[in-house]
């Protein structure tokens, strides 16, 4: 079967573009079980049945080369650390100490990040609550290497059992954390009002004492996607920019961006990123990836259809928001049958490196492009790793200008590979 006829018709019935990869990764749900690393259990714990272990892992890298990978068993998040490049891991610590069920989707998978001073690390996640949908975003710290962690605070003022889920976590410079998170709570508003109101909103909020507190939440847009994530990244100036799935006028699902100001005093003005076009009444569960190259463009992956062919794209916006050339559908590799999705993109300095997932059917491949010239030209695309078994989406993390790429399969565990030494 033509996978992107597959696509289209997905589209065309209005379900999640999820569905085409439910069969492989059905085992993200919530809850949670014991897995394994590079070949390696996460867990010392007894294994569980493969098909219902959530993959859903973050990783990342602090300042002092250490490597701290976030996941879920059970009710509870957990969090281990390597320090050679995750060939082996530590014994998980648990964050939460009393259960409470975690969102486990590739799409809102826990969080973690570090100080700059690498002092103190941080995790986010999304705890649903009993009405479908819902949900609390999560916090918790550890001040001493992640033996102990505090106990778990709702970043939120808001605690109506509504939509406040899909977080996503960033620490810029000056050590201030960003959450930011998809909310229902003004669609609850225009429901009572009697007003119409398509999809939800973007919110965020912001600490500036190291997650000791928040400031009260700042909307950044509203008429945004339901379930897909928000990516964020760090600007030439050291501002943090959050590029999401809004919902233009008519249904058209394309991406919007914003600067995200650590201060109440300082607006929030999002601009169109992206301009396909794409009528889309549903949420397609596949949010867009970011980076910034020193001259401020803002280099974007991300889902959708472009006249007519539904695939994953390339492009870039200009520091001062212009588009610059015509959407690039990096995820064709010549093979008719393969699907790509679910992007990862970084930089550094001037050059970039794309990374998503191609399934053939039988096979899910992670690919891989570099631009040395600030995305003008790219590499033939490349397999860094491949499972026929369910996975979860694939990370790009920079260790001091090393570019790895962290993921996690259910047959092999989880694995951190070097992008330039990948076969």
């Amino acid at each position: 079967m033509d996978a992107l006829k597959k696509w289209a018709t997905v589209c065309a019935v209005g379900f999640s573009l999820a569905q085409a990869s439910i069969a492989h990764d059905m085992q993200m749900d919530m809850g949670g079980a014991k897995g394994g690393t590079g070949g390696m259990n996460m867990s010392a714990g007894a294994a569980a049945k493969p098909a219902k272990a959530p993959l859903a892992t973050g990783a990342a890298f602090d300042a002092k080369h250490r490597l701290w990978v976030a996941w879920v068993e059970g009710q509870h998040v957990v969090v281990a650390h390597s320090d050679d490049r995750g060939r082996t891991l530590s014994p998980p610590v648990t964050v939460n100490a009393m259960p409470e069920p975690i969102y486990t989707s590739a799409e809102n998978r826990p969080k973690v990040a570090a100080s700059p001073d690498a002092k103190t690390i941080y995790v986010t996640w999304s705890m649903p609550l009993d009405a479908p949908y819902t949900g609390m975003v999560r916090f918790s710290r550890s001040t001493d290497g992640g033996a102990t962690w505090s106990v778990p605070a709702t970043v939120h003022g808001d605690r109506q059992p509504i939509t406040h889920r899909f977080d996503s976590l960033i620490v810029d410079g000056q050590g201030r954390i960003f959450v930011t998170w998809i909310d229902k709570r003004d669609l609850t508003l225009a429901k009572k009002a009697g007003k119409p109101y398509d999809g939800a909103a973007v919110y965020y909020a912001v600490s500036t004492d190291g997650g000791e507190t928040f400031q009260p939440e700042r909307k950044v847009a509203d008429h945004t996607c339901e379930c897909c994530r928000i990516a964020l990244a760090l600007d030439n100036e050291g501002r943090v920019q959050a590029m999401w799935r809004n919902v233009f006028e008519g249904q058209i699902r394309d991406h919007a961006l914003a600067v995200l100001p650590a201060g109440a005093q300082q607006p929030v003005v999002p601009i169109r990123a992206t301009f396909s076009g794409w009528h889309m009444e549903a949420c397609p569960e596949h949010g867009p990836a970011l980076a910034i190259t020193p001259d401020g463009v803002r280099h974007m992956a991300w889902f959708s259809v472009v006249n007519g062919r539904a695939d994953v794209y390339y492009s870039r916006l200009s520091a001062d928001g212009k588009p610059l050339g015509e959407p690039w559908a990096f995820g064709d590799t010549g093979k008719p049958d393969e699907q790509a999705s679910h992007a990862a993109l970084i930089a550094r300095g001037k050059t970039l490196w794309l990374a998503w997932k191609a399934f053939d059917g039988d096979t899910m491949r992670l690919m891989l492009r570099r631009s040395d010239d600030e995305g003008a030209h790219w590499s033939a695309p490349r397999t860094l790793a491949q499972t026929a078994g369910g996975s979860d989406n694939p990370q790009l993390l920079d260790d001091a200008g090393r570019i790895y790429l962290s993921w996690r399969t259910q047959n092999d565990g989880y694995m951190l590979v070097p992008v330039e030494e990948a076969k």
